[in-house]
Formats: C-alpha cells, sequence, structure tokens
C-alpha cells in the first residue's frame, strides 16, 4: 500500500515572504475618520501634491558577487548550472516563478548576511524550509530565495530529547531518532517536508493523537531576526514568541535555525488499509466521523474519497494506524465495520514504527538516497526517486459531525470531479478527512497559536492535474467543492494549508490569538522585512 503523501497528512507549506500586495496592505495608516459630535475643522490644512513613492533600488549586478563573496554556503543565479533545480518548488504549478536568486546558508552568519542584503537593497525575501509549495513565490523575479536545507544536523543529546536543524527532512528525522534512541516525534509522512515548516504551522501526523502536534514537543527554538540578532526561546526566555513559533511561526518573526523537542517512544506499531465499494460511502462516512475521533489515543486513521478523470466510481478508503497491539486495532475496526457493513478488501499488520512511516512515505522499497528529490543541490540526492506534484489544496475544521445534508453535499462533490474535468482529462479529486481529539484537544486553544483545540475532524480537499497544463476544470471543481461546504464547517483552516482565496485568512488560521500575533509581529519585525499578502 502506497497512501498519497500530499493529501494523507499534514505539510509544512513553502513560505512567500515577499512584499505585501496593495489588497494586503489597503487598510493599513489610512485616515481616521471625524469622530461623532466633532465639528470640522473651519480651517483645514491644505492636502499637499502627493508625491510618487522612492521606487525600491534593485539589486544591480555589482551587488549580487559581493553577496556571493560573503556566504559560504552557495548564491545560485540565473544562468547558473544549478539554477534551474534550484528555483523549484514541490509543486511544478508554479515554475513559471524565477527568483532573482537563491541562497543555500550554511550557518548563522550567512543568514545574517543575506538578511543584511536585503535591507540595504530592498530585496524581498522567501524562506524555503521543504514546503509543499501550496501558494508559491511572490509575484515578480526580484527575491531572494533564503534556503535552510544544509541546516540539516540531527542530535539526541539525552535519551528523551533531539535538537534538529531546521532544514532536515522528515525522513531523515524518523531514521536517525529511531534508530539511535528508539524514539521519535509526531510529525507528518511525506518524506520531503522540512522539520521547521511542519512543526512552526502546528504539525500533524499519525501518532498527534497520542502525542500531540509536532509543535507540542518543541521545547525551545533558535531564530535570526529581521535585525540580524540571533534569539533563543523557550518558555521562560521570550516566551511570548516561543509561543507565537507554535503554530504562527512559519515566516513572520525570523529565519528558524534549531528547534529542540522532547522525543517520544516508538513502540512497534499496527497499519491498516480497509475499502468499501462507493454505493456504501454514505453509511461510511456517516459511521467513521463518530468512530475516528472517539477513538483511543493511540489509534489514527484518515478516510480517503477520491475521483479521477477518466470515469467510474470514485473509491473509498481508509488509513489505520496504531501504535497500541493488533487485537486493540483490529476490534476497533471491528466496530466501525459493524456499523459499515463489510469492507470490499482489510489489510491489517504489526511493522516496527521505522517501516510504518517508510511505507506512509511511499518509500518502503525505496533506499534513503531514492527517497528524495532528484537533483545536486542541497535536500536532494542524484539518485532521488520521487516526483514533485502539480495540485490546488483547500482546507477546513469541523467542530461537530456532518449532518445527512452535508453528508450529501460531500459525496456529491466527490461525484461532481469526472463530470466537471471530463474535457480536461488527467489528475484528480480527493477530499481526506482526518480525526483530531486525543492530546491534541487536550491542549487550551490559546496556550500556543494554534488555536483549532475543539475541532473533531480537519479536511483536506484537492485536486490535482497533469503538469504543464493550467488545472483550470479541477481548481473551478475544488473552489466549489469546497464552497459547498462553507455551511457545515466551523470558519476555520489548517495554517500549514495555506489558501490565497481566503477572504479572513487571520481569523480562519489564528482565531482569538491574531491580534496577540500581529502585536508580536510589530515588535520583533517592526519593519516588516518578512512581508507577504498573509504576513501578520
Amino acid at each position: 500500500m502506497t497512501l498519497h503523501r500530499r493529501t494523507l497528512l499534514t505539510t509544512a507549506a513553502t513560505l512567500t515572504l515577499a512584499t505585501a500586495t496593495a489588497t494586503a496592505t489597503a487598510c493599513r495608516g489610512g485616515p481616521d475618520p471625524t469622530p461623532p459630535g466633532r465639528a470640522p475643522s473651519p480651517s483645514p490644512t491644505p492636502t499637499p501634491t502627493p508625491t510618487k513613492p522612492t521606487p525600491k533600488p534593485k539589486p544591480t549586478p555589482q551587488d549580487w558577487p559581493a553577496l556571493t563573496r560573503s556566504l559560504e554556503g552557495p548564491l545560485v543565479r540565473p544562468g547558473d548550472p544549478a539554477y534551474p533545480t534550484a528555483r523549484q518548488l514541490y509543486n511544478p504549478r508554479f515554475d513559471d516563478q524565477k527568483p532573482a536568486a537563491v541562497a543555500y546558508v550554511a550557518h548563522e552568519a550567512d543568514i545574517r548576511e543575506a538578511l543584511a542584503f536585503a535591507r540595504a537593497t530592498r530585496t524581498p525575501v522567501s524562506i524555503r524550509n521543504g514546503g509543499h509549495s501550496y501558494t508559491g513565490w511572490s509575484s515578480g523575479t526580484d527575491h531572494l530565495v533564503i534556503d535552510v536545507s544544509k541546516l540539516a544536523t540531527i542530535d539526541t543529546p539525552t535519551a528523551h530529547t533531539a535538537t534538529i536543524g531546521a532544514g532536515a527532512k522528515l525522513l531523515d528525522v524518523y531514521r536517525t531518532l529511531t534508530s539511535s534512541r528508539g524514539r521519535t516525534i509526531p510529525g507528518g509522512s511525506c518524506p520531503t517536508v522540512g522539520i521547521s515548516g511542519l512543526t512552526l504551522g502546528g504539525g500533524h501526523g499519525v501518532v498527534s493523537r497520542a502525542y500531540g502536534l509536532t509543535c507540542d514537543s518543541l521545547t525551545a527554538a533558535t531564530l535570526i531576526t529581521a535585525d540580524g540578532k540571533s534569539v533563543r526561546c523557550d518558555a521562560t526566555t521570550h516566551p511570548d514568541l516561543f509561543w507565537a513559533l507554535r503554530g504562527a511561526g512559519n515566516g513572520q518573526f525570523g529565519v528558524v535555525t534549531e528547534l529542540e523537542f522532547r522525543t517520544h517512544p516508538a513502540p512497534r506499531a499496527v497499519t491498516g488499509y480497509l475499502t468499501w465499494p462507493w454505493s456504501k460511502a454514505a453509511a461510511v462516512l456517516t459511521a467513521w466521523q463518530d468512530w475516528g475521533p472517539g477513538q483511543p489515543d493511540e489509534i489514527w486513521s484518515s478516510l480517503h474519497l477520491s475521483a479521477g478523470a477518466a470515469g467510474g466510481n470514485p473509491t473509498l478508503s481508509l488509513a489505520a494506524f496504531s501504535i497500541g497491539t493488533r487485537s486493540g486495532l483490529a476490534n476497533a475496526l471491528d466496530r466501525l465495520t459493524a456499523r459499515t457493513g463489510a469492507p470490499r478488501s482489510t489489510t491489517l499488520r504489526a511493522r516496527g514504527f521505522q517501516d510504518s512511516m517508510l511505507l506512509y512515505a511511499g518509500c518502503a522499497d525505496l533506499s534513503d538516497a531514492q527517497c528524495h528529490l532528484p537533483g545536486s543541490t542541497p535536500g536532494r540526492t542524484p539518485e532521488g526517486a520521487l516526483n514533485r506534484e502539480t495540485y490546488a489544496s483547500r482546507s477546513d475544521f469541523f467542530a461537530r459531525a456532518l449532518t445527512p445534508a452535508g453528508v450529501r453535499t460531500l459525496l456529491a462533490g466527490v461525484e461532481n470531479f469526472t463530470r466537471v474535468t471530463a474535457a480536461q482529462g488527467g489528475g484528480g479529486g480527493t477530499v481526506a478527512l482526518t480525526p483530531l481529539g486525543g492530546a491534541i484537544n487536550r491542549v487550551a486553544p490559546e496556550a500556543t497559536a494554534f488555536v483549532h483545540r475543539n475541532m473533531r475532524v480537519l479536511a483536506q480537499y484537492t485536486a490535482s492535474w497533469r503538469p504543464g497544463t493550467p488545472g483550470t476544470a479541477q481548481q473551478k471543481w475544488l473552489t466549489a467543492t469546497h464552497d459547498s461546504l462553507r455551511r457545515h464547517a466551523s470558519g476555520s483552516a489548517y495554517q500549514n494549508y495555506p489558501d490565497a482565496t481566503l477572504p479572513d485568512w487571520r481569523r480562519a488560521y489564528y482565531g482569538t490569538a491574531a491580534d496577540r500575533l500581529a502585536e508580536l509581529k510589530s515588535r520583533y519585525d517592526p519593519t516588516r522585512l518578512f512581508d507577504f499578502p498573509q504576513a501578520l
């Protein structure tokens, strides 16, 4: 069994830290209305003639060589042999976006040099920490990418702690922690995702109901702030910043270089995989949305409703995972199938924890070197056998079970994919449902900046299409399906699945924490060096 990496679990999103659009900044600094009851001034001061803003000076050809000389890590620019690969994001949808340079920083000093260059030349900055490119880079070709892939050390100073560089990939984190200490941290399933992007947006994975979100195991973090200072924060030192990084840290306050974690046991696990005919979809969805969030903490599951453009009925499958016993998961699944009717197929198998993570990553039959994207730039390997994926995605949190009308709406949306994309064949449409509860929801909503602690289910809607095609019909399906569920959902969205179409993203991502986060943003980044359309 190979599960779709993108729709199965949380991934960290690639950040776009460019100059914000006019839409994002139009309400800042506007004129104050005349207070009620106050008469206007009888002698208003004449309004001065507006002056044109001073254009930002673009780096000259002489500036970039100076930056190259100041960095230990490589600076890759257009025309360099490595540039075609270096400029790529995980999602080929954004292959037309070409940054001015990519700096593969080797240490904190490189980050300071890159930020000083950006301040001096007013160059927009983007941070790449191994995400899945939900929104792409900024528009234009003048921005500098700071890539943290070379900051990938993984240390286990004690039996129950780990210190991990911001650019370490999940595959390497799991292999190192399990082999050296028999431990793990709760994380996602995609091997190419960087640990910092996952953690700083919350971080959901197959052991999150047992161990909490990835950010819940974070004990300290080090970052370089906009003014070039190195700041280490934890529960007692810069506690407000530490609070913010656990759920709202992706690109808002600085460049994170290192994360410190509390680790957890990585016991033998049990994986399960069930399928049903589509005719049972209503019964399965109705039963699962009660069953999934109500299981013991050690049991996780993900229900996938998928359709392709080739015609035929959609498919219905359930991935299940437990760090408990085989009999415990088997009994739990029996209780589910007693309500749904017999599944078409069932697979249940005990595995080592690391083998389970490789299975979900699609790397069970691949070597370490093959379980990467291909290439010679940092974070890739020449032997890499993994592929990039072209898609768009949305998300919803659900605070309560879908009503019968909601169930019908969701199923109709999946069924519509084949019809609306028939003229633009290729790709697929998927709704993946994952239960919350357990250790995730035992954390108070405002104890961290991940506020979605009272939710039952996370939904991710994904439309994919063939690379090189516009995906117009697929994206229309995605919008229509997401919109149709709006009245049944909570209005909240997962910040690690950033969505450029959200009209009120502050409330959707951060809820009641948004105002506190905005104040911290002004404190740690007063000049808004890290500015982008969804910057606080």
